[in-house]
């Protein structure tokens, strides 16, 4: 077990235990060491400090509305947790015969992307208690579900999107 996921997990347990201690004899200053404690290992469990940190990152996206509107390179991968992210994939450009494999994470978030009918994309999609809605009309909330513009079955040069979502909402646009 890796030395920040210990200490993350004890410092929530104790803050735990603080908190259902002090809920008995009303404290405020053992509720907020409690709470300090809390938030002391969901940074070390996330591996950083995320509350305090402007997130920059195009490819992740925690606590925020944000627009991507990059090219995707070729095995990357997005991240959306508690937030919500347009992805605007209507213009991209393939430099080589060869497929560009895209994954977009999305937890307790709302993803949203958008794509050119007229490109050849292939979307799956795993939802697990979350909702993955495709142009087509055809939605999942707990299983599978995958999308192909007309294009797609006869392209080399394709974007391939792998689209998990968990507690969250998955919303592709062909427009």
């Amino acid at each position: 077990m890796a030395p920040g996921l210990f200490w993350g997990v004890l410092l929530i347990l104790i803050g735990l235990a603080a908190i259902f201690k002090v809920l008995f004899d009303v404290n405020i200053f053992g509720v907020l060491f409690a709470l300090f404690l809390i938030f002391v290992g969901v940074s070390m469990l996330m591996g950083k400090p995320w509350m305090f940190k402007i997130n920059r990152d195009e490819k992740q996206t925690m606590f925020e509305d944000r627009t991507v509107t990059i090219q995707p390179e070729d095995n990357s991968e997005y991240n959306v947790i508690f937030g919500r992210t347009v992805y605007d994939f209507r213009n991209i450009q393939f430099t080589d015969n060869e497929p560009i494999r895209v994954k977009i994470n999305t937890v307790f978030g709302n993803s949203v992307i958008r794509i050119n009918p007229n490109t050849p994309v292939r979307i799956k999609s795993d939802a697990v208690f979350a909702g993955a809605s495709m142009p087509d009309g055809n939605t999942v909330a707990f299983g599978s579900i995958q999308y192909a513009t007309d294009t797609a079955s006869r392209a080399l040069n394709q974007l391939i999107i792998d689209a998990p979502v968990v507690f969250g909402a998955l919303q592709v646009r062909a427009d």
